[in-house]
C-alpha cells in the first residue's frame, strides 16, 4: 500500500487555482492519493458507487473529490488513471429515469416537469442544448476524460470484473461483494424505436465511435 505524501494537497490546489484559470480543458477528477490513482468521473456510469469504494477505502485526506479542473498530467506520471463509460443509449435513458422520473434535478417548472415525464419530450429538450454549456450530466463522456493520458477504460456493462481490475492495479482492498450499485434509476421499461436510437446516437457520435463502435453496425 502506497503512503500518503505531504504534497497531496499542494498538488490539488495547484491544479485548481493555478493551472485551471489558464487552460480550457477541464475534467471532473477524483484524486485517490493514498492509492496513487486518478479517476475521471463520468456521470450515470456507477459514479456514486465508485466514489464510495475509493473514499471508504482511503484514510482521511487520502481521497479528494474535485470539481472540474485542469491539471498537468506530467505531475501524475506515476498515478493510475482510469474511467468508466456506458452505452450512450442506456446512459441517456438512465439520465431521464434518475434525473427526471426520480427527481426534478433540472429544476423544471411544475408544468414543464409534467411534460418531461414523456421520454420523447425530454429528448427534444436535450437536442436543443449546447453541450459546451449544458449540465455536466448531459455532456458526452469523452469530453469528461483526458483520453491522451488514460491507462484503463472500464465498461459499465462489465462493471464488477472491470473495477476489480482497477482495484488489483492500485492495491485497493475490496472484494466482489463490496461492489454494491448505489443510486439505481427507477425500474421503468422503455423500448427505443429506430428513430429514437438514431437521435441519441447523433447526440453522442464520438462516444459511440470511441467506446461502442459495434453499435454503428
Amino acid at each position: 500500500m502506497r503512503p500518503l505524501t505531504k504534497n497531496n494537497l499542494k498538488h490539488f490546489y495547484f491544479n485548481k487555482y493555478l493551472v485551471t484559470p489558464f487552460k480550457q480543458k477541464r475534467y471532473p477528477i477524483s484524486y485517490c492519493y493514498h492509492y496513487k490513482a486518478i479517476w475521471f468521473r463520468t456521470y450515470k456510469v456507477a459514479s456514486r458507487t465508485i466514489h464510495h469504494l475509493l473514499k471508504d477505502a482511503s484514510p482521511e485526506k487520502g481521497y479528494l473529490y474535485s470539481s472540474p479542473v485542469s491539471y498537468q498530467p506530467e505531475r501524475y506520471d506515476d498515478f493510475f488513471k482510469f474511467t468508466f463509460v456506458r452505452n450512450p443509449l442506456d446512459r441517456f435513458i438512465s439520465i431521464w429515469k434518475g434525473m427526471v422520473l426520480k427527481r426534478n434535478y433540472f429544476g423544471f417548472s411544475k408544468q414543464k416537469y409534467q411534460e418531461m415525464q414523456d421520454f420523447k419530450t425530454f429528448l427534444d429538450w436535450v437536442e436543443d442544448k449546447d453541450f459546451g454549456k449544458a449540465d455536466i450530466h448531459l455532456v458526452p463522456q469523452h469530453k469528461l476524460v483526458d483520453l491522451e493520458n488514460i491507462d484503463f477504460v472500464g465498461r459499465f456493462e462489465n462493471f464488477e470484473e472491470d473495477f476489480l481490475k482497477v482495484a488489483n492495479e492500485i492495491d485497493l482492498p475490496i472484494k466482489e461483494s463490496d461492489l454494491i450499485h448505489r443510486n439505481k434509476s427507477p425500474k421503468k421499461e422503455i423500448n427505443l424505436d429506430d428513430a429514437e436510437r438514431k437521435r441519441i446516437f447523433e447526440l453522442y457520435p464520438k462516444d459511440v465511435e470511441l467506446f461502442y463502435p459495434h453499435l454503428q453496425s
